[in-house]
């Protein structure tokens, strides 16, 4: 932050590091520099906020899961540094209500942001044991899912959406490498353009208008749901 405030930036695109980042340095430099967040929202941060909508693409993935076979656990990291985390554990918590459907959360200890690794190694352990109370699981974010579907590879458990498969895996962000895997990972893809054109547009504006605006404001977009064979 010191370092980027030395070269008198006329606004900033800051996409904070969640549980990482140290509040109080970011609400100084927030205070005497246009910002705006993206991605990684802190509340209270910043002239403004944009990223994805995270009640609305959870949602959307549950619906979908419970539509077409056995309701989804949650499969996520225990004190996951990104806030976005914390929301989609909350709006999937909210959407299995809404559905009458009974949820499971298993949390997982991870260390920094190694999400395959995390995958890898506590995904088997729960597949091991047994305990997903169902064969369908939903991944807080498409790395850990990639980390999951190793797991599942290498304990002989067959993954797709056919019914011929033991096991029905789905992640969220459509990670570029989520087409790739095997089999390719059925996700929720953010609007990338939509968010960063929005974050650009609102800085450059703060900007030309040389005033920081009374009110922050969030915008958020909505996912969009891409089918692929692993669930």
């Amino acid at each position: 932050m010191d370092n980027l405030r030395s070269i008198r930036p006329a606004g900033v695109l800051l996409a904070p590091l969640g549980r990482a980042s140290d509040k109080a340095v970011l609400e100084k430099f927030c205070g005497d520099i246009p910002t705006v967040l993206f991605d990684s929202n802190i509340e209270g941060l910043g002239s403004a906020f944009i990223g994805l909508d995270n009640g609305q693409s959870i949602s959307m993935i549950v619906d979908y899961l419970c539509r077409t076979g056995e309701p989804p656990c949650l499969f996520e990291i225990r004190n996951a540094a990104n806030p976005n985390a914390n929301k989609r554990r909350a709006a999937y918590l909210k959407a299995m209500e809404e559905l009458r459907q009974r949820p499971q959360v298993i949390s997982v200890d991870g260390e920094g942001w190694g999400f395959e690794d995390t995958g890898y190694s506590e995904g088997k352990k729960v597949i091991a044991a047994g305990s997903f109370a169902t064969n369908t699981v939903l991944c807080s974010n498409d790395r850990l899912a990639i980390g999951l579907l190793s797991a599942a590879f290498e304990l002989g458990v067959s993954v797709g959406h056919d019914v011929s498969n033991t096991m029905r895996i789905a992640g969220h962000d459509d990670h570029p490498f989520a087409r790739f895997t095997c089999p390719p990972l059925t996700t929720v893809a953010q609007d990338y353009a939509a968010i960063s054109d929005r974050s650009f547009e609102t800085l450059f504006t703060m900007i030309d208008s040389g005033e920081k605006p009374d009110d922050r404001s969030e915008t958020l977009f909505e996912g969009k749901l891409v089918m692929r064979a692993s669930a």
